[in-house]
């Protein structure tokens, strides 16, 4: 992997580690290197993450937002709070129980300014990779994904052709 995405200053772990802990490594080193280019625009890996669900939906609810995202229903909220703060979400009431979020012009902006530089993190993680090598971590990942249950403990494992 990129050396601009495992240098942290700490001794690297063995490949042959748990692999729950290498995921959860690698997921927040990824998270970091988000969080630090995002930095100056005011936002979070986390903020970016809710801006990015309106590219495909000008408006959500509060509710919607939180299971796309896979949080609660508060945390989402609290998240959105903070995004109105900054201008780059707005709300509106549809009705007492549902509350739509929409970006505001200045959301939009800086998730378009954003971009790029998410794209950059992806490319540092990738860059190692051959894009068939790409294309099966990225599709492994999306299987993990679409787990919906947990897998019962098995003998062997699949063997690789």
């Amino acid at each position: 992997m990129s050396e601009r995405l495992t240098t942290s200053g700490g001794p690297l772990p063995r490949p042959d580690a748990d692999f729950g802990y290498l995921f959860r490594l690698a997921h927040q080193r990824f998270r970091a290197l988000l969080d630090s280019e995002l930095e100056d625009l005011g936002l979070s890996a986390q903020d970016y993450g809710i801006l990015s669900v309106f590219g495909t939906r000008p408006e959500l609810s509060t509710s919607e937002l939180a299971r796309i995202s896979q949080v609660t229903r508060q945390t989402m909220h609290t998240s959105v709070l903070s995004l109105e703060a900054a201008g780059l979400v707005e709300r509106s009431a549809r009705n007492q129980r549902v509350v739509i979020v929409r970006p505001t012009k200045r959301g939009r902006e800086c998730l378009e300014t954003a971009k790029p530089r998410v794209r950059a993190v992806e490319h540092a993680a990738l860059a190692d990779l051959s894009r068939e090598d790409e294309r099966s971590v990225r599709a492994w990942l999306a299987s993990l994904v679409a787990m919906t249950s947990p897998v019962k403990a098995k003998a062997g494992r699949k063997e690789k052709s």
